[in-house]
Parts: structure tokens; C-alpha cells; sequence
């Protein structure tokens, strides 16, 4: 049986990080998962797997071999490695997790991996990349920025109507008829507000 500690954080099998951001994530992280080759690369840089998940085609035979222990193969190839652990983790109750790694080398995974998210609406998952963050929207709220933060959303609904106080560009119930709508929008104050008419945005925040 495995004892899951929160923060949990998700390695995916990406370009490993380099923004200091995100390394201080993974220092704070109490359980990581790597999901299948992420785990020679987490080790690489001097960290240690909790538990490593996937198809172990990407993996060495070495790590593969002396991790043994704590490595959960999954083969079901409807999923990526990436959604295999986000199930694991839900299905052990975690509601609340943080990704790294899931940039770098393929667009296609990367936008893949972003995407993935409207499937998990109920958990709360923030993918980081080294120039800013991606989160699912669910409900309408206030949401902590900084002035002059750049900001983009996008939509899977065009018929979810949106408003917005404190955006450069506000809306006023309008939808996102193109994934590109809602892109290179700013924030202007410590927070901007957020109205949805039901359904989830994608949000990507750009750091400081």
C-alpha cells in the first residue's frame, strides 16, 4: 500500500525544468510521481521518485530495474503516461496536484497534455511550464494576478458566455467562437475577476 503525502507533484516526461519557480515546487513536493523516462531525468538533477508510472518504453533498464519496487506499470493505450498517473492519483483520493515537465521537445504532447485537463474538472491540477501556468476555470471568481501579467483563455464551449472586470481587454458576455479568442489578454490590477455562464476556461497566466 502506498502513502500518498501532499503536495504531490506529476514529472512528465518533457524537458526537465530549469525555472527556478518550478524547482522550488519540486523541493516542497512531498510525493512524486514520474511518469515512465521522467524518472532518469528526475534523477539526473538530484531527486528522488516516490512512485514511477507508464508503459516503461522510454525508461532505462537500469532505473527500470532499481526502482522496481515503487514502479506501476500501466499498458492501457488509450491513455498517455501523464493521464495514467492523474488517474492514480485521483483514484487515491488527491484532489489537488501540480505537473511539471510537460513541455519541451513535441508541441503536439504539450498541447495534448494541456487539453488533458477538461477531462479532470473536479480536480484542482496546475500544469507549469517555464514561462507561466495552465488551470482549468470551473466557476466564476476572483483570481490573483499582478498588474501587467499577461494572461490567455481558452474554450472547448463557443456557447459559454464570459465577463471579466480588471482585463486590459474585458469581457462582457462574450463566447470564444476560436481557441485563439481569448489569447494576449493582460491583467491590470492584483486580481481580476472572472464570470462564466457554466462549463470550464482554460487559463494560462504568464509569471512575473
Amino acid at each position: 500500500m502506498i502513502k500518498i503525502n501532499k503536495p504531490l507533484v506529476i514529472v512528465a516526461n518533457g524537458e526537465f525544468p530549469k525555472n527556478p519557480i518550478i524547482l522550488n515546487i519540486l523541493k516542497k513536493a512531498k510525493f512524486i510521481i514520474c511518469c515512465d523516462g521522467a524518472a532518469d531525468k528526475l534523477l539526473k538533477n538530484g531527486y528522488s521518485p516516490n512512485l514511477i508510472i507508464g508503459d516503461f518504453d522510454s525508461i532505462s533498464d537500469l532505473i527500470s530495474e532499481q526502482y522496481k519496487d515503487i514502479s506501476l506499470k500501466v499498458l492501457d493505450q488509450s491513455k498517455n503516461d501523464l493521464r495514467k498517473a492523474i488517474d492514480f492519483s485521483i483514484k487515491n483520493n488527491i484532489n489537488e496536484l501540480s505537473i511539471i515537465g510537460a513541455s519541451g521537445f513535441r508541441e503536439d504532447h504539450l498541447i495534448g497534455n494541456i487539453f488533458s485537463l477538461y477531462k479532470y474538472p473536479n480536480t484542482k491540477i496546475k500544469i507549469y511550464t517555464d514561462t507561466g501556468t495552465f488551470e482549468l476555470i470551473n466557476k466564476s471568481q476572483k483570481i490573483k494576478s499582478f498588474k501587467g501579467q499577461q494572461v490567455s483563455f481558452f474554450s472547448e464551449d463557443r456557447t459559454i458566455k464570459i465577463t471579466s472586470s480588471n482585463l486590459k481587454y474585458n469581457f462582457n458576455k462574450n463566447t470564444l467562437n476560436y481557441l485563439f479568442s481569448g489569447t494576449l489578454n493582460e491583467s491590470k490590477e492584483k486580481y481580476f475577476s472572472l464570470g462564466i455562464s457554466h462549463g470550464a476556461l482554460l487559463l494560462y497566466k504568464k509569471y512575473n
